[in-house]
């Protein structure tokens, strides 16, 4: 039985003329030169911005849940989940060159998109924070909750541009 490519063997350069790194749901990228990391479709799903300005890398998660710590498909898909995708996405933007010491975080997603008890939203944006908390990476801008989803660019510059489904675009 074959496996999906570990998040190692995936590549993360876009097409020569791209200038677009499409990041789908539960997948995670990294980005070193002045592509825009880009996903769309998020509802409870969270988005993580990660960058270290200095070394000029960036990368994105889109998480489904909350936790996929000690499950076999948190190993396979470390982008299913906040604290595996969290984790992976750290260790990919070292490996990029970025310092753990020097990375900020921009969240985004997590909405209420059914009326729940337990909320899966609120959650992943909850453990979304406690992992980047965890990890001493300050969380400097959210766009989260609410009952919309949402679409992100993650631009070179560090930013992240939030379009709501009700059409409101802000930039963090």
């Amino acid at each position: 039985m074959s496996h999906p490519p570990s998040s190692r063997e995936r590549t993360h350069s876009p097409a020569p003329d791209a200038g677009r790194i499409k990041v789908g749901v539960s997948d995670l990228s990294v980005a070193t030169g002045g592509e825009t990391l880009t996903t769309s479709g998020l509802g409870s799903c969270v988005a993580v911005a990660l960058v270290d300005r200095s070394a000029g890398v960036r990368g994105l998660l889109h998480a489904m849940l909350p936790n996929g710590t000690g499950s076999d498909t948190g190993i396979e898909r470390p982008g299913k989940y906040v604290d595996t995708g969290i984790e992976t996405l750290i260790a990919e933007l070292e490996d990029a060159g970025a310092s753990a010491g020097r990375l900020e975080a921009r969240v985004a997603g997590g909405a209420e998109m059914l009326d729940l008890t337990d909320a899966v939203g609120p959650r992943n944006v909850a453990r979304a924070e406690q992992c980047l908390d965890a990890a001493g990476i300050p969380v400097v801008e959210r766009a989260v909750g609410d009952g919309v989803g949402r679409t992100v660019r993650f631009r070179a510059d560090g930013r992240l541009v939030v379009r709501a489904a009700d059409g409101f675009e802000r930039t963090l």
